[in-house]
């Protein structure tokens, strides 16, 4: 009995999952036979070589062609327009460079300040812009997937996994048969963890259910667990799933290919939900492992080295659950049979000391809910008292217990960033929330850390139930005064979860109706109304201006295609301020400049005019109504190491023909004749100043 288990697209693409290699090394003990593919890994190696590129961009141009054979654009067509273009520019400069950005966030030196880790970052983030332009209204974007369907509504979800004008994760799946064939799989076992990964792996069970009909689906994830209380809400994919796990699937796995080889009915074997017809039928599961007793994951069959990162970096869980668990926002501890469980700090180092000595790997991601502070201080003390050459990171609780001494002792013991969840600075909704610490106490924490040089990766979010402006404004200030000390942020608006603390007694905070999401059946948060403070798009509307603002952007704006990245960039490290405003150029002594256009200019004719599409995307936004556009043939040039596209007309076009370093300003002023000498001239400061050709000064 052969099982395969696959983690999907779409999630991070620095480190390999740990669900599937626990599940491999618990079924190995018990002398299952189980191999493992990384299909999100995978996945970025396909769709961002130079040869997906250069299919990208025939498809885009393709469209752009489709486009412009009509005299006018439909409104509803104009962000596509612009979208296609922008990115078809790209290709060429895409294609000759994604692979050595890739292969550069494999290299230290990539790292060595933000401005040479965004060099390759940038890369790498237009590339999946331009896979998602051919896939147009594809996002696909580090960490995630979407497409104009909802994977929180099951009747767009089958239609996804059937769209090839949408699905980009299809093509690659059907070159990918060929090699889930060959492990001549009974049992492929599909871990979905998020939202994200949904769409992707049932478009992956569609395609084995058809190719490979005998063999047994089964899917398991954190995602699955949140449907408990509804699990009819997963009855549309009968025909895709034979099996879900939706808590931990070390047990019930084992069960399951036990009762397989034994030819025994899966009706009893406890921890599957299964379907007859559209009804569940779910065993529960027994009590769930001690993680002391568990083996160290087995990532053998992970190509380790391949992974977007400078070095390997191994996710390890030294907990189950949340010992917290009193958060009123959160409903996570549910996945974990509202069990904590812990493995002692002796545990933990074996399984270091193990996993480094097999793969010559020394950094580890903690991937707990929140690190048990006891178990932090214990680990730290270790590999400071033994000299062990181990560093880690992972999520951390701002706790009362926690001083400088603490964090002190940490850095010293291989702490390289804390990842701390402070939601709010305001300190009445932090007790409405139950967090049980104070902004004043978060912000010695953070200080404490850029002292001893932790990185610290803070997440706040905006639209607690009762918050007013006023108290989301304290969070930015709170923000701003400590930009200096936090690394990076990441900002969300509420969402109220099922089975919270918030949902289970909405009055107590502040909560007048709760409704569901409409017809999204899959959907684990609900629609809500407060009584009092931001209302949901009022949060929206808050996050979208302060994002904008310059001392929020710079923790924010690093061009991060994984959190894992901030480790290996030195403490303290920002993204470098944007420059706002365009340099000041002027044009002293044309004889002796020469103008030079940048390297790899490309002049187009477009069908139809930018600006004027810009204007009616604008208009159309406050107002709520457009009319087509007519044709509007519009010279161009475009820079794509700048990433800018500039009218030039054609007059602009010729001019830049000359600026090849040969004549100087002064010859082509004169060639152009005294009445067109202002406008030329600006014509050569406007793009200097934006980057597109440069005023070499001969002697």
């Amino acid at each position: 009995m052969k099982t395969l288990l696959i983690f999907p697209p779409a999630s991070d693409p620095a480190h390999p999952p740990l669900g599937i290699p626990s599940l491999a090394a618990y079924l190995g003990q018990r002398d299952h036979e189980v191999s493992l593919l990384d299909l999100n890994l995978l996945a970025y190696d396909f769709l961002l070589s130079a040869e997906h590129i250069e299919i990208c961009s025939t498809r885009i141009g393709e469209r752009i062609t489709a486009m412009e054979r009509a005299e006018e654009l439909r409104p509803e067509s104009a962000e596509e327009y612009r979208l296609m273009v922008e990115n078809y520019l790209s290709a060429d400069f895409l294609r000759d460079r994604i692979q050595q950005a890739m292969n550069g966030l494999r290299d230290p030196d990539s790292y060595r300040d933000s401005a040479s880790y965004l060099r390759c970052s940038r890369v790498i983030r237009r590339g999946m812009e331009l896979v998602s332009a051919a896939y147009h209204p594809v996002r696909w974007y580090p960490r995630g997937f979407s497409m104009s369907y909802l994977p929180t509504r099951s009747a767009d979800v089958l239609r996804a996994i059937e769209d090839r004008q949408q699905n980009l994760f299809l093509p690659f799946f059907e070159t990918r048969i060929s090699t889930i064939r060959d492990h001549c799989p009974d049992v492929v076992g599909l871990s979905i963890n998020y939202y994200c990964q949904l769409i992707p792996a049932l478009t992956l069970a569609r395609l084995l259910k058809r190719q490979m009909p005998g063999t047994l689906i089964v899917a398991g994830g954190g995602l699955v667990g949140f449907f408990e209380d509804r699990w009819s809400a997963l009855a549309a994919f009968s025909d895709l799933v034979d099996v879900w796990i939706p808590y931990e699937g070390e047990q019930p796995l084992d069960a399951l290919l036990g009762a397989l080889q034994r030819r025994d009915p899966l009706s009893t074997v406890p921890g599957l939900l299964r379907f007859e017809g559209h009804i569940p039928r779910f065993v529960p599961p027994g009590a769930p492992p001690d993680p002391a007793l568990l083996p160290p994951p087995a990532f053998d069959d992970l190509p380790l080295n391949r992974y977007l990162a400078p070095r390997v970096v191994l996710p390890i869980l030294g907990s189950r659950g949340c010992y917290w668990r009193r958060c009123a926002f959160c409903s996570h501890y549910h996945l974990f049979g509202r069990r904590f469980r812990i493995k002692p700090v002796d545990g933990i180092l074996r399984e270091m000391k193990y996993l480094g000595e097999r793969h010559g790997v020394d950094l580890f991601y903690f991937t707990d809910e929140c690190i048990p502070p006891r178990i932090a201080r214990g680990l730290a003390g270790a590999i400071e008292r033994d000299g062990l050459p181990y560093r880690w990171f992972g999520e951390f609780r701002f706790e009362r217990t926690v001083d400088r001494q603490m964090v002190e002792k940490l850095g010293n013991g291989g702490c390289l960033m804390l990842m701390l969840g402070l939601e709010s600075a305001s300190s009445r909704v932090l007790d409405l929330m139950e967090k049980g610490i104070t902004p004043a106490h978060a912000e010695a924490i953070l200080e404490a850390c850029a002292a001893v040089g932790i990185r610290t990766f803070v997440m706040f979010f905006i639209g607690f139930p009762t918050e007013t402006r006023q108290e989301a404004e304290e969070t930015i200030d709170f923000i701003k005064r400590l930009r200096h000390e936090i690394t990076h942020i990441a900002f969300s608006n509420f969402v109220l979860e099922q089975r919270s603390p918030v949902h289970r007694t909405p009055r107590r905070f502040g909560i007048g109706e709760i409704s569901p999401y409409g017809d999204e059946d899959l959907k684990i948060y609900s629609d809500y109304r407060v009584d009092r403070g931001l209302s949901p798009s009022e949060a929206v509307a808050f996050l979208d201006e302060v994002r904008t603002q310059p001392e929020i952007r710079r923790l924010i704006d690093l061009y991060l295609l994984s959190r894992c990245h901030l480790v290996f960039l030195p403490p303290g490290q920002h993204a470098p301020p944007e420059q706002t405003e365009l340099p000041t150029v002027e044009l002293v002594d044309p004889a002796s400049l020469y103008p030079l256009r940048s390297e790899g200019l490309i002049p187009i004719t477009l069908a139809f005019n930018l600006d004027q599409i810009r204007e009616q995307l604008r208009d159309r936004s406050q107002t709520g109504s457009s009319v087509p556009l007519r044709q509007c043939p519009t010279r161009y040039v475009f820079s794509p190491k700048q990433e800018r596209l500039v009218e030039v007309g054609d007059d602009g076009i010729r001019l830049l023909g000359a600026c090849d370093g040969r004549f100087s300003v002064q010859e082509i002023l004169m060639a152009v004749g005294e009445s067109n000498r202002d406008e030329t001239e600006r014509f050569f400061v406007d793009l200097e100043r934006r980057g597109l050709l440069r005023l070499e000064r001969h002697r």
